[in-house]
């Protein structure tokens, strides 16, 4: 149907516009996100969709599916379901996206209940699909649909015995929505008034039971705050510290993947204070405490706690690279975020850890922290210190021995770069031992000390000292991502030459051979056999 567009919609022009009960209620430059708009400002009406074109033209649209269905894979699907007169339900994260305008048309995870027979209604679809399948948990009967490395569909049947009840046992209204997988029909089931709450961007209990049932849900709540911008309810953090403590009775690894989601909100250090304020941080990470109202003498203006969460912060306003304090190391930035993406075993980016580094660093300060005759206070000894604190943290929380290696080499070596930056003239020497001790988790501790320079000081201060800094951040980075040079010299090349059997003396050798080479001492074989040479020469004296 074409309608001359009245006149309060000139203002839409190129837009699509929903309309309920004689006025606009949603706004957008697709019929869907219109549509969107208007679910969550209007969420008991059904809104007519018109697209107002250039000439003052409106076309009257009706939906003819929900905008979750732009996922071409919960379209497909909703259709196989339906096809099979299987009555299904979408739930969870997906549903509460589609009203955030987040939906994605390329796949992500999916969580759909079934009434019964969950495991075998996956196994169905991923023979559908041509995908692997696999029980995730026969007793409570969860199969799993994986696509890919990265996209998986769950499907569970449904807890207790209804649609409602199952809706009624989750965490928070937002997430306690379902829509119908029929692609002709679908129907929005939302008995708590999760839109609403979304409306108000506010996260509130499923139930009174909601933490007592799941304890994670605590850390989740505080997490998902961030992640959306939403208000905890005053009845549900009353909730969350009365259960705390129960949160010691979650497994290691489901406290790690909620830290870890946590730890990549835009404000993670706010996130963590959250946890604190929440009573939660004192049973997930007890160790942290001390940190608070540990003093620093100047040019820190934080005490301990404060600054570690600032540096935390830092992360995702550098981690593009991109910006103008950064322009130094423009001809790297490729290379860096090559890096940061990278993926470490347990499917963990170097970048995803950088935030947990920064919690960290200082945790060492409290047990080291004296007042000198000068009256400042020196924590010496404190990253080797937070190093083993750390190291117990990591493998309490089981992470890999990849990631556990990465995050201890920022904890124990952060201070290097920032010392460096202090002496007249970095050496070869000095970078090339930063390397060999930090290994692969150079290019981030490098980056790293950036983060806790910008903590240290008070904006505008400390400009000349960021110079400096970011020259040694410059020639590590370099120096790491410089091709590698020739080996001039192997282990069985030494035994040969100097006739000594295998053992430590090899590596020592070889190391001081490789040091050389970096510096610019030696640059070819017969360099290196003279060098080793005169260094088991020393050897013997020292010895003898």
């Amino acid at each position: 149907m074409m309608t001359k567009a009245d006149p309060p919609y000139t203002p839409y022009k190129n837009r699509w516009i929903a309309v309920a009960r004689g006025r606009v209620v949603g706004v957008g430059k697709t019929a869907n996100r219109a549509w969107r708009a208007a679910r969550l400002s209007c969420p008991k009406d059904r809104p007519v969709l018109l697209f107002v074109d250039e000439s003052g033209m409106a076309t009257a649209q009706p939906p003819s599916f929900d905008p979750w269905f732009e996922n071409n894979l919960l379209k497909q699907i909703a259709e196989i379901l339906h096809r099979q007169g299987q009555e299904a339900y979408l739930v969870g994260g997906a549903v509460r996206d589609g009203f955030l305008d987040d939906v994605r048309a390329d796949g992500g995870d999916l969580d759909l209940i079934v009434p019964h027979s969950a495991l075998r209604v996956a196994r169905t679809l991923a023979d559908e699909l041509g995908a692997a399948y696999y029980p995730v948990d026969a007793e409570r009967d969860v199969g799993r649909v994986v696509l890919s490395d990265h996209y998986h569909v769950d499907i569970a049947s449904w807890r207790g015995d209804s649609l409602l009840e199952d809706l009624r046992h989750r965490d928070f209204t937002v997430n306690a929505m379902a829509l119908s997988l029929n692609p002709n029909a679908p129907r929005l089931i939302d008995p708590l008034n999760g839109q609403r709450d979304l409306q108000q961007k506010r996260l509130r209990v499923a139930s009174d039971d909601a933490i007592k049932d799941d304890p994670l849900r605590g850390a989740r709540g505080a997490r998902q705050s961030f992640e959306f911008g939403f208000t905890l309810e005053a009845k549900t953090k009353d909730l969350i510290r009365a259960g705390s403590a129960a949160i010691q009775q979650v497994s290691p690894e489901r406290l790690r993947d909620e830290m870890m989601k946590l730890m990549q909100v835009s404000r993670p250090g706010a996130a963590v204070d959250a946890l604190y304020r929440l009573g939660l941080l004192a049973h997930i990470l007890p160790e942290t405490l001390p940190m608070i109202g540990v003093e620093q003498s100047p040019p820190h203006y934080l005490p301990v706690y404060e600054h570690s969460l600032l540096v935390m912060n830092n992360w995702p306003a550098l981690a593009p690279l991109d910006d103008l304090r950064l322009a130094p190391l423009a001809p790297l930035k490729g290379a860096l975020t090559d890096y940061f993406q990278t993926q470490l075993t347990g499917n963990l980016s170097r970048a995803s850890l950088m935030p947990l580094a920064a919690l960290l660093h200082d945790i060492g300060k409290p047990d080291t922290g004296k007042r000198v005759d000068d009256g400042r206070i020196r924590f010496f000894g404190h990253p080797q210190a937070g190093a083993k604190i750390a190291r117990h943290i990591l493998n309490r929380w089981r992470f890999s021995g990849q990631a556990t290696r990465f995050v201890l080499s920022i904890v124990k070596y952060h201070m290097r770069p920032l010392l460096l930056a202090h002496q007249d003239g970095v050496s070869k020497r000095a970078i090339y031992r930063l390397i060999e001790a930090a290994g692969d988790a150079t290019p981030a501790l490098a980056v790293f000390s950036l983060l806790d320079h910008l903590a240290i000081y008070p904006a505008g201060e400390g400009q000349a000292e960021w110079e400096s800094l970011l020259g040694v951040v410059l020639k590590i980075c370099q120096t790491y991502f410089a091709p590698k040079p020739p080996v001039l010299l192997t282990g069985k090349d030494i035994i040969q030459t100097l006739r000594i059997t295998p053992g430590p003396e090899i590596g020592r050798l070889l190391k001081k051979v490789k040091e050389a080479q970096a510096v610019g001492e030696i640059s070819t074989r017969e360099e290196a056999l003279a060098l080793v040479i005169e260094q088991r020469s020393k050897g013997e004296g020292e010895q003898g």
